[in-house]
């Protein structure tokens, strides 16, 4: 997206959370819509991590059925 533009959205917080977002943003002195904007990103980061982790996590458990299931093959070729 183009910096000059910006979409608007319009979202209902719980009070403390928009205390959270007020508080952040009057510290880091930027609109409160820049603090929301980071915290999606970053969510979004954690979110691929976390999907990346689990394909990683079920590849692995594939992988080392596969190699049980080749391990007495294996085992015949390397004795010949």
């Amino acid at each position: 997206m183009a910096r000059g533009y910006r979409a608007k959205l319009s979202v209902t917080v719980d009070p403390s959370v928009y205390q959270t977002i007020t508080r952040h943003a009057e510290k880091a002195k930027v609109p409160k819509s820049r603090i929301v904007e980071e915290a999606i990103r970053v969510w979004e980061k954690n979110r691929m991590a976390l999907l990346a982790k689990e394909g990683y996590l079920k590849m692995a458990d594939e992988n080392a059925a596969d190699a049980e299931a080749y391990l007495p093959a294996m085992s015949e070729i390397l004795e010949d």
